[in-house]
């Protein structure tokens, strides 16, 4: 499926360099109520014996906090003329089933690509800077562009929200 980028005789159509991830302005209430929501979470797994749980209660706010201590690294978005690449991954045409945009400024400008037989369903692409009609339009060429999906992954949408 997702391939290294090696150097190929491939065309770039369009690049464009993103944050590898958003980077969330969290204020001190932010991070007392996510402690205050760990916590009793945390009391809840130990009190029903539910150590696994416990477990990941602790992972994932360890996770948020090593997120929170290194700035986002940049990657290059191409789009060449056998596929997509994402920050040194490369996606070819066939193995991408579809795309479609969630375009709401300044919140949400992303791109979604559609992929065949994996785990993960789409892969989120930031617009960033990019024209989404200069994106439709090459993109078009290549790939359905799917106008059923309006509306961001429910995933994303928490992520968005919660700042996480």
């Amino acid at each position: 499926m997702a391939e290294n980028s090696e150097k190929t005789f491939e065309s770039v159509i369009l690049q464009w360099e993103v944050d590898e991830s958003k980077r969330y302005r969290r204020g001190r209430l932010w991070y007392a109520g996510m402690g205050l929501i760990g916590l009793v979470l945390l009391i809840y797994a130990v009190a029903s014996a539910n150590f696994l749980f416990a477990l990941l209660i602790l992972m994932f706010a360890l996770v948020i906090y090593l997120t929170a201590l290194r700035a986002p690294t940049n990657v290059m978005v191409e789009v060449t003329d056998d596929g997509i690449t994402v920050g040194g991954t490369r996606f070819s045409y066939r193995d991408i089933n579809r795309f479609w945009f969630v375009y709401e400024p300044p919140e949400v400008k992303m791109l979604y690509l559609g992929l065949k037989g994996t785990v993960r369903p789409w892969l989120p692409v930031p617009l960033d800077q990019q024209n989404p009609n200069e994106v439709r339009s090459i993109l078009g060429k290549y790939l359905p562009e799917d106008l059923t999906e309006d509306s961001e992954p429910i995933t994303d949408f928490l992520g968005r929200v919660l700042k996480l």
